[in-house]
């Protein structure tokens, strides 16, 4: 991991999104059907996490001079500044703090919030798009007015839910074989 922050708790699954510019940590609590995220990225500007550009929600972060920590919960019809969505709060901030230039916060949302403009962590693959500002919105506050992100962003493709704990390669040490199977799956053949 690049971040110099030490992260607010211990998560069970941590990747370096882009190196000496952003990572990530996160646990899933099936119970609570909610997930708590930790981003760091190196900027002392707005940070976001999204599943994506166009209709998808947005959390949008930062850590004002005095401290204080701001989170939006924002949707993008388009490929454009994303509008605070009104619906509903989904996005909820925990803490945070600015470190050696690094931005740390520390949020948390439900796996299916049941907004509309909002879309619902599943099992298996989510991508998902960060981005950061090199500057605190003005004015800073909840209803602070993010800039473009320039080149300041980019994505991964992750299981946020499910194959996240894979098993060791111990667990297939001297086995023969082993029967892999899929549910579900669509097959498709051609005659040539």
């Amino acid at each position: 991991m690049s971040s110099p922050v030490e992260t607010f708790t211990t998560y069970k699954h941590s990747i370096e999104l882009q190196k000496n510019v952003a990572d990530l940590w996160w646990t899933v609590d099936d119970n609570e059907r909610e997930i708590t995220f930790e981003l760091h990225i190196n900027t002392t500007g707005w940070i976001a996490l999204a599943g994506g550009m166009k209709g998808t929600d947005i959390g949008v972060g930062w850590v004002d001079q005095r401290g204080s920590v701001y989170f939006q919960d924002r949707y993008a019809f388009a490929k454009e500044r994303p509008m605070l969505d009104n619906t509903t709060i989904d996005w909820f901030a925990l803490q945070g703090r600015e470190v050696s230039g690094w931005t740390a916060i520390q949020f948390k949302r439900l796996l299916d919030t049941c907004d509309l403009m909002d879309v619902p962590i599943k099992s298996g693959t989510n991508k998902l798009i960060f981005a950061y500002g090199l500057t605190d919105p003005i004015p800073s506050g909840p209803n602070g007015e993010i800039s473009y992100h320039e080149n300041q962003h980019g994505s991964r493709a992750l299981s946020l839910r499910s194959y996240t704990d894979s098993l060791s390669e111990d667990t297939f040490a001297g086995l023969d074989y082993f029967d892999f199977r899929l549910n579900n799956a669509c097959y498709i053949s051609m005659l040539y």
